[in-house]
């Protein structure tokens, strides 16, 4: 190779910025990765996870991808606009949480991959076509709300042998909610369980609903889905002052005061989910990447809770949980 030829090689990158300036900054710009989450304060500890997952990959944001965290402030609306706003910024993956979340971010895109952090009933609601093989633009994980909402009943059952009347707290708009609600109504009569089905989509319902539990006192409340979440404090709060112990499904949530919390293992899952964006940013298809169900689940205990409740839990339930909060 000649001084001429080497000399063209040299100013090839400077030529193509001039020529094409846009072209040359996406080239040296790192893949965009953006992920919706719907609190920053309640979802640190799952957006560090993700994070953590990426770095054991190989990549490192800022070099090797960029990551772009976005919350919706517990908003579904704003939830759905921010991610039709990305979409049509064309990011190299989006990653969401929750089966809502999945919903809106399929509706607004069938290109652009999808990455579920953490899930459920994907299959049952029509999102994935199977685990094995979920097809289209879309991977990730995915457990059973049914399935691990009877655990939470049967630990209830455990925790408290007495207890003969609950209410369930559901969003009637959750997909898996009419699932939900007949599972238990099977099981329950088995439990020695009488149970009663309240329903909050959005604060004022929420408020409907607890007031509801002054007029006759169950003996616990179970509650489930993003609703729950967003105002948990609350809900521990105001149960708690009527002696209504709270069985929520939300990991934290013992913390904040529940008696008890039971899920999938969801920072794990979020470290899964950093392994299929990986994986896609290396050139996989989604819908060829099978679908994780989760086999981790961690039952938390807040003794201070039972206490305040006046309750002694027995020890063949406090043998079960993988922590007991002091």
């Amino acid at each position: 190779m000649n001084r001429r030829t080497l000399l063209l090689y040299g100013l090839a990158p400077l030529l193509l910025a001039a020529i094409h300036p846009t072209a040359a900054q996406n080239a040296a710009r790192p893949p965009r990765v953006v992920m919706f989450l719907p609190s920053e304060e309640l979802n640190r500890a799952f957006k560090d996870s993700f994070l953590d997952g990426m770095r054991q990959a190989g990549q490192i944001d800022g070099q090797t991808v960029r990551i772009d965290v976005v919350y919706s402030e517990g908003d579904p609306a704003r939830m759905r606009a921010l991610i039709r706003e990305s979409v049509a910024n064309s990011p190299a993956v989006i990653v969401v949480a929750g089966l809502v979340a999945t919903r809106d971010a399929l509706d607004a895109t069938t290109t652009v991959p999808i990455v579920v952090a953490t899930s459920s009933d994907l299959v049952d609601a029509g999102i994935v076509k199977s685990l094995a093989r979920p097809g289209g633009n879309i991977t990730g994980v995915s457990d059973l709300t049914d399935e691990t909402t009877l655990k939470r009943v049967e630990l209830l059952k455990v925790a408290l042998p007495n207890a003969s009347r609950v209410v369930f707290l559901l969003n009637p708009e959750f997909l898996a909610t009419p699932k939900i609600e007949a599972r238990v109504r099977a099981a329950a009569p088995t439990l020695g369980l009488n149970v009663t089905f309240l329903y909050a989509k959005d604060r004022v319902s929420l408020a409907q609903a607890l007031d509801s539990l002054e007029k006759s006192r169950p003996d616990a409340l179970l509650v489930t889905e993003a609703v729950a979440v967003q105002n948990a404090e609350e809900i521990i709060k105001r149960a708690t002052a009527l002696r209504v112990p709270v069985v929520h499904f939300w990991p934290g949530t013992a913390e904040k005061g529940a008696l008890f919390s039971y899920q999938t293992d969801v920072p794990d899952n979020f470290r899964r989910a950093a392994g299929y964006v990986d994986k896609i940013l290396k050139g996989a298809k989604p819908g060829d990447l099978p679908v994780y169900q989760p086999t981790r689940y961690e039952l938390v205990v807040n003794s201070n809770a039972a206490r305040t409740l006046g309750l002694t839990l027995p020890q063949t339930f406090l043998v079960r949980a993988d922590r007991v909060t002091p």
